[in-house]
């Protein structure tokens, strides 16, 4: 009873508990230590303010590293701090822990870093060289010895930066973006005597020969200069090149003129047939020993040196000249050679497929600056060509002017249009394609007649998309696919299917981005249907492979330092064992380069599907804008038939209103002199006003 008395009694309280120090038999020790790991500072806190201008405030910054910003620490001497140092030469075998860790941005650059120790921080205390250790590793050094010694020998008979996956098969080629890609230059023609201040103007190679090839020359004269020289007559060659001899040329065609174009004979390669910059045409005819077909007959009549030298390279004079009256105005810039199985009518009119295919070709088309497109009869030149009284001019001539202003038009390409057919299924033969000097590309007909009151429409259609206000360069025609077009301007290229001008419209299938580096030509690869080659005025070729990419070009390669003026691919022979490009430049140099495999086989067996895929999507592209700008212009013309309409209705329900608010003036005018009357005649004023 006492005890649960107790415990009746207990009162419990709610206090709050009393915090004793705090002590431990380690309290000193721990204290001691980590005052150790504690850094006192010796010097009051520095106080520093950062301010920034508002204008700054959430500017966006961009942080680079640059090798010219580096700043050296050199070491000096300070008299007031001289330590005395040892070197000690110590290797590490391995280390416990790596650890990796990157900033930011990345850059691998040399850095020169430097240390300074002292013995006592490797080395432990009390701790020995390891002496005692030197026979292990002098037995280990001898057991390895051996196999280190046949891996370095190994080593230097096998070349270990060879290129594992540069032998694999033709599946594996056509990656442009390969470091083997670079062209390979195997000849350069130049020659101080002939090319010294000339730039090259046309190539073309020898038909049936891989190893010769004839360049074209004209003057890098300026606008003024060639002013002063208009008019006169004056020596120009075309040379011949063989690769047996690149230091001087195989024989040398003499010009009255410079020649601006030249192209062989399609059915006999003797006859050359040159335009000349007064706006003449000129023949030459070659022997077997000119084409490098026979050896020439050596000169025994003398023994002098100055004749020895000057026959070593024969000069070749033209057979033909044209007319000058009938021919050109201005230097003839392009020949275009006609089907064999064409024959003009009377007068150009028409024309008519009388002749077999494996005939000879009888025309060609040449233009000119000075918008004339003219049609020459070869076969009739050669039959009365040992004539005196011979007079050349062309069969029939068109006049190309602008359709607007009647002026002459300028042209600078000429392409002949094949397979094209009429509304009634009829085969065209007399329509052509052509570039004028402002960049336009335009389809013509040289058969156009004319009406009763009107002059025939030579210029059937005109497309200014590509209008640079600079010539075009190049319009050249896809080996693969005939009806794509490829046009080359100063700033971009084009591709053009005739499939869209027949349904009239005037877009290019393909427009490639503009460049920083003009261009200065441009041509298809004969052996890969999606690789076009182009000339940089930097002296450079950008290559464009569209089974790799299409919005720039997938490799650029140097070739020289000089404008590039003229290209011109080996057609004939075996071109996938060994393709060669000429290139010429503004220096006179005629440059020789082999194209590498990954650029002369397709990339697998689908490539030339690819293509056309590729090329069928951007006319599915081209037809669909066109089909929206039609569908935006109806849709805009329809919006603005609707606002007129609305407006008419505004206007006469404003006039509606306008004649409803004079009615209720009136009425309310009215109502208001009635109801002064009234007001008057209550009053009795109005019986006095009136009296």
């Amino acid at each position: 009873e006492m005890e649960e008395d107790v415990e009746e009694n207990i009162v419990v309280r709610d206090l709050p508990k009393d915090c004793k120090e705090w002590t431990s038999e380690t309290m000193e020790a721990t204290h001691a230590e980590v005052s150790n790991f504690t850094v006192q500072n010796l010097r009051p806190p520095m106080q520093v303010m950062i301010t920034r201008s508002r204008q700054h405030f959430g500017k966006a910054c961009k942080f680079s590293d640059s090798g010219e910003n580096l700043q050296n620490c050199r070491p000096h001497k300070d008299p007031n701090f001289a330590l005395q140092r040892k070197e000690l030469e110590l290797g590490i075998q391995a280390v416990r822990e790596v650890k990796t860790c990157a900033c930011q941005t990345t850059w691998f650059r040399p850095v020169n870093k430097s240390t300074q120790y002292s013995p006592a921080d490797f080395l432990p205390k009390d701790a020995g060289l390891g002496y005692d250790k030197v026979d292990e590793l002098t037995e280990f050094l001898t057991a390895v010895s051996v196999s280190v010694e046949e891996a370095l020998q190994t080593n230097e008979t096998v070349d270990i930066f060879q290129e594992e996956f540069a032998h694999l098969g033709s599946e594996e080629t056509g990656d442009v973006s390969k470091a083997s890609s670079n062209l390979q230059e195997i000849r350069t023609f130049t020659d101080v005597g002939f090319t010294k201040g000339k730039r090259v103007e046309w190539i073309e190679w020898v038909p049936n020969s891989a190893d010769m090839l004839v360049s074209s020359y004209c003057e890098n004269a300026h606008f003024c200069d060639k002013i002063d020289n208009m008019g006169k007559a004056g020596n120009s060659s075309i040379l011949i090149w063989s690769f047996q001899d690149s230091l001087a040329p195989h024989a040398n065609l003499v010009a009255p003129w410079e020649v601006t174009i030249f192209k062989f004979y399609p059915t006999d390669p003797k006859y050359v047939i040159g335009g000349l910059s007064s706006g003449q045409l000129a023949v030459w005819k070659l022997s077997d020993a000119d084409l490098g077909l026979a050896l020439r007959e050596k000169n025994k009549s003398g023994n002098n040196v100055e004749e020895e030298k000057t026959s070593a390279i024969p000069s070749i004079p033209h057979k033909v000249v044209s007319i000058i009256d009938d021919s050109h105005k201005k230097a003839v810039v392009a020949i275009e050679f006609l089907p064999a199985t064409i024959e003009l009518e009377r007068r150009g009119r028409g024309a008519s497929e009388k002749h077999p295919k494996d005939g000879p070709v009888k025309y060609f088309l040449t233009i000119a600056g000075d918008g004339q497109v003219m049609i020459w009869d070869f076969q009739a030149l050669l039959e009365s060509i040992n004539d005196a009284d011979l007079q050349w001019k062309p069969v029939h001539k068109v006049q190309l002017q602008r359709q607007d202003s009647g002026t002459e038009m300028g042209c600078c390409q000429i392409i002949y249009c094949h397979d094209r057919l009429d509304d009634k299924g009829n085969k065209l033969l007399t329509n052509f394609f052509a570039s004028t000097e402002e960049g336009e590309l335009i389809y013509g007909d040289w058969g156009a007649q004319a009406g009763e009151d009107r002059k025939p429409e030579f210029v059937k259609q005109m497309f200014t998309v590509s209008k640079t206000f600079r010539p075009m360069l190049s319009l050249e025609r896809s080996p693969f696919f005939s009806e794509i077009l490829l046009g080359v301007t100063d700033w971009a290229f084009y591709l053009w299917k005739d499939d869209l001008w027949k349904d009239g419209i005037k877009e290019p299938l393909f427009q490639s981005s503009y460049t920083s580096t003009t261009f200065t030509r441009g041509v298809w690869s004969p052996t890969r249907p999606s690789v076009i080659f182009l000339g940089l005025v930097s002296g450079g070729i950008d290559i464009w492979d569209f089974s790799d990419q299409s919005h720039k070009a997938s490799l650029s390669a140097p070739v020289t330092s000089l404008p590039i003026s003229s290209m011109s691919f080996l057609k004939h022979g075996d071109l996938y064992h060994d393709q060669k490009l000429a290139i010429g430049d503004a220096g006179g140099n005629t440059h020789v380069h082999v194209i590498p495999k990954n650029l002369v086989k397709q990339a697998g067996s689908k490539e030339l599907d690819n293509m056309r895929k590729f090329l069928n999507r951007e006319e599915q592209r081209v037809r669909y804008f066109e089909e929206r700008k039609k569908e935006l212009a109806a849709l805009k013309e329809q919006m603005e038939k609707q606002a007129q309409m609305a407006a008419d209705e505004d206007k006469e329900e404003k006039s509606k209103n306008v004649v409803d608010q004079d009615k209720a003036d009136a009425t309310a005018e009215s109502m208001y002199r009635k109801l002064q009357i009234e007001c008057l005649e209550e009053l009795g004023l109005l019986k006095t006003r009136e009296s």
